[in-house]
């Protein structure tokens, strides 16, 4: 696998022959159309295989996977061409691993997505994903949740083997994060409890591997009361084997200021949970809430 940064005058073809691949593998692997235009400068992914596979009479991926030791989910991201397929023909190629394939690291992937979510779009790119993050579960300041249609989500990450993540925000019917929701949840417990109680109901009905905390905007003199609240929840989730994740506003000092930083304490936050997703899409387009 090399990354090829394209230059003045190339074709597909000539990188192609150059790389010792094929002007559909290289579409394939990059997304590009047949009316593509390369722009210098722009990255190209190539992929050389070093094990393949010729489909027989009667194949199909779970058989090969069985018979190969590779699982399902790494097939399919190495052949992007059958995710969504349900049958296979005799003499087509399938790619079992990749030169350096061996070498690389594993990492956890996250994405989120909207129950609106385009389902072909969403199995073309759950092969290469760890957790797939359904938005958004909210809450009343009584604690009781708000419930998104998230079953047929979670029913296709799990034919992908991916993990869902129900996510908890402060979102507002009007589509903005509210502060005041969670100040109203800081501060009574008998809330905060049912709350608790009515997220773990829901992660073990469903199935759900684990929460994301998505609460932004919080007051900053409520840091503490929010690290409260989240090793409370730690607490209620570890018992049960569910992971706890946060998504943090996108820092670069300790004490930056703005209402979207001040609350989240990065250190404090990193000790309680599992996992913290940094949100630095939010740098595009974000600007400062200072008070």
């Amino acid at each position: 696998m090399l990354i090829y940064v394209v230059k003045e005058g190339d074709t597909i073809a000539r990188i192609a022959n150059e790389k010792q691949s094929s002007v559909e593998r290289i579409r394939m692997d990059n997304a590009l159309m047949p009316d593509s235009v390369l722009v210098p400068g722009q990255a190209l992914l190539i992929l050389t295989p070093s094990e393949v596979y010729t489909v027989a009479e009667g194949d199909t991926l779970s058989l090969i996977s069985a018979q190969s030791g590779i699982d399902k989910k790494q097939l399919l991201a190495n052949n992007p061409s059958f995710i969504g397929r349900d049958i296979l023909y005799p003499g087509e190629t399938i790619v079992l691993s990749y030169e350096g394939q061996e070498n690389r690291r594993e990492i956890l992937v996250n994405g989120y997505t909207y129950p609106s979510v385009n389902r072909n779009l969403l199995r073309k790119t759950l092969p290469y994903l760890s957790f797939l993050t359904i938005f958004t579960y909210g809450f009343t300041p009584e604690g009781d949740l708000v419930v998104p249609e998230d079953e047929e989500l979670i029913q296709i990450a799990g034919e992908y083997e991916v993990a869902p993540i129900m996510l908890l925000s402060t979102l507002s019917p009007a589509g903005t994060f509210s502060n005041e929701l969670s100040s109203a949840i800081f501060a009574n417990a008998e809330a905060r409890n049912r709350l608790y109680d009515r997220i773990l109901t829901t992660l073990r009905e469903k199935g759900y591997y684990g929460l994301d905390v998505d609460f932004e905007y919080v007051f900053p003199e409520e840091r503490e009361a929010y690290v409260q609240f989240l090793q409370e929840l730690k607490e209620r989730l570890a018992a049960e084997g569910f992971l706890l994740i946060t998504a943090l506003a996108p820092k670069t000092s300790a004490d930056q200021r703005g209402l979207l930083y001040e609350a989240h304490d990065y250190g404090a936050i990193g000790q309680v949970t599992d996992y913290v997703l940094l949100m630095t899409y939010e740098w595009g387009y974000t600007q400062p809430h200072y008070s």
